[in-house]
């Protein structure tokens, strides 16, 4: 579900804080909406900050947007809070 493109370490990386979400809604022409949405933390080895892509779907609502996106939200901080995936 995370897919981390900022460091090639083989080491695995614990993330202490998510700093924030960043969404995309674009209209498709079929009437659907595109979501995408990336996760950005601070890497606790290097000074860097990391990327990390957690949806990118097509959905036929607004609404169906907005769900993707909660549950998308509520899994993320999880992860974070915890250190595992739910």
């Amino acid at each position: 579900m995370f897919d981390n493109h900022g460091s090639a370490s083989a080491a695995p990386v614990n993330f202490k804080s998510l700093e924030f979400f960043t969404i995309q809604l674009s209209p498709l022409a079929d009437g659907n909406v595109f979501v995408a949405m990336t996760a950005t933390t601070v890497d606790d080895q290097e000074a860097q900050l990391l990327n990390m892509e957690i949806a990118s779907d097509r959905v036929a609502t607004i609404d169906d947007a907005l769900a993707l996106i909660a549950e998308r939200v509520r899994a993320s901080s999880q992860h974070f809070a915890t250190g595992k995936e739910s």
